[in-house]
This record gives structure tokens, C-alpha cells and sequence, in this order.
């Protein structure tokens, strides 16, 4: 089954636009509604840039939660915008320019390559452990299902992008199931197992819900101190080093 994505992509998207997607297939919710809630008027400009793109976001949202105490169904509609704010920052913090296209399988490529650079990232960073690109990368990026972001509810993703997501300076650059596919290769790492252990227990763990995850479960495959990568190695036969950038590459 191809993957579905329904995230909101700010660029160049109207105020209108998004606030006409978070409600799309979510009963009782208006538009309208919301973005008068959020105090917002029509204007028909172009979103363009980051900065603003997040502040109409958290006003839809405010809205949207404030919405929810007499009508509940706005839940999803609070949720699906706290996800495309997120998606739109880790998008941000990775320097990626996510493609536009609203086909399915274009978006599932495009998620899918923000995880190869979201690893390259964390190790760079010395968050992620190195080992973790022994694995075929590429290959477990395919089997990362982007739509089942959308099953978590507003409460479940705000603790999670709150708490536990990784950050660096102040901003998000792992989405939900990037977590579940790095915690996936961790522990087959330690079970000494390969890519179908890996896809296997990435299933069990992005179909259940985040809260029956431990914390110290969600740190696997993370490392408390800095990792120094060094860049300088001059030794061409270096896995590590020719991997990382290979997969720079790639991305």
C-alpha cells in the first residue's frame, strides 16, 4: 500500500489555504471558523518564508485548541497543524526543500530523504551513534510509512516534539517516525541483526502508541556526549567517514 502523507507544506500556500487543509476530513470543523478565531483576515498573500510560516501556525493552532473545548473534532484539526508546523521546522532545520507536488509517492520520497539527512545530521552533531550507518539507510528509509505521524492525537505530538524529539540550538530536526526507525536500528544492533529485524520491530513500535514507549527506550541509538566526527581524516579506507559522506550525497 502506498504511503499517504498529509501534512501541510507552507510554501507558497495562503493563511487561507492552510487553515482549509487542517480541516479537510475533519468533521464539525470550519475554516472560516478558525481563522476567525485566530483573528485572522482574509489577505490572499503568499506564505514565502519560515518565520512567518510558523507564527500562522501556532495562531491556527491557539485557535484550534480554543475551538476544541466545545467541539472536540477540532482535536485533529489542532493536531494536523502542530504536525505540519513541525514537519515545516525539521524541513527548516535540515536545510530541505520538501517537494510540493501533492502526489503520494513524491511526498513519501521526499520524507523519506529527510531521514537519510537527519541521520547524517545527528551524527554530525554527535547526538546519533556513528554505527548506526553500518545499516542499509537507504534501503529502511523506504520502509518508513509517513502517514502514521498523523495517527498521533494534539496531545501525543506536543509531548513529543516538547520532550523527546531532537533538537539542536532550539530547533526540531526529527519527525516521529524518524525516531522510530533510529530506535528500530539500535536495538537489532544490539540483537546483532539486519535490515528485516530492523523493519520488523520500526512496525511494532510506529503502530503502537508513543506514551507505552519508555523514555530510556527512546533514546536508543542517541549517545549523552559529543561524538567528534573528524571531517580531516585523511584515511581513505575509512568506513565511517567515505559512509557519511556517501550519504550526504546521496541526499
Amino acid at each position: 500500500m502506498t504511503p499517504k502523507v498529509h501534512t501541510i507544506t507552507s510554501s507558497f500556500a495562503t493563511i487561507e489555504q492552510l487553515a482549509e487543509l487542517a480541516c479537510k476530513n475533519a468533521a464539525n470543523t470550519c475554516a472560516k471558523q478558525l481563522l476567525d478565531t485566530a483573528g485572522i483576515h482574509s489577505t490572499g498573500c503568499n506564505i514565502l518564508d519560515h518565520r512567518s510560516s510558523q507564527n500562522h501556525y501556532t495562531q491556527l493552532i491557539m485557535a484550534a485548541l480554543a475551538l476544541r473545548e466545545n467541539s472536540p473534532t477540532y482535536d485533529a484539526t489542532a493536531s494536523h497543524l502542530l504536525l505540519s508546523k513541525l514537519t515545516s521546522e525539521v524541513n527548516h532545520s535540515l536545510t530541505f526543500t520538501p517537494i510540493t507536488s501533492t502526489n503520494i509517492t513524491s511526498s513519501a520520497l521526499s520524507y523519506q530523504q529527510g531521514f537519510l539527512r537527519y541521520i547524517s545530521k545527528g551524527i554530525d552533531l554527535g547526538l546519533i551513534q556513528p554505527e548506526i550507518i553500518a545499516y542499509d539507510l537507504q534501503l529502511l528509509a523506504k520502509k518508513i510509512v509517513p502517514n502514521l505521524d498523523s495517527n498521533l492525537t494534539y496531545s501525543e505530538l506536543h509531548s513529543l516534539s516538547n520532550q523527546l524529539l531532537m533538537r539542536y540550538q532550539g530547533q526540531c530536526f526529527e519527525l516521529p517516525q524518524y525516531a522510530f526507525m533510529r530506535i528500530a536500528i539500535a536495538l537489532a544492533m544490539k540483537e546483532n541483526k539486519g535490515e528485516a529485524r530492523i523493519a520488523e520491530i520500526y512496525r511494532l513500535l510506529s503502530m503502537r502508541s508513543y506514551s507505552r514507549i519508555s523514555t530510556k527506550i527512546f533514546r536508543e541509538g542517541t549517545i549523552s556526549r559529543p561524538y567528534e566526527i573528524l571531517h580531516g581524516n585523511t584515511d581513505k579506507n575509512n568506513t565511517t567517514t567515505k559512509k557519511i559522506r556517501h550519504l550526504r550525497l546521496v541526499n
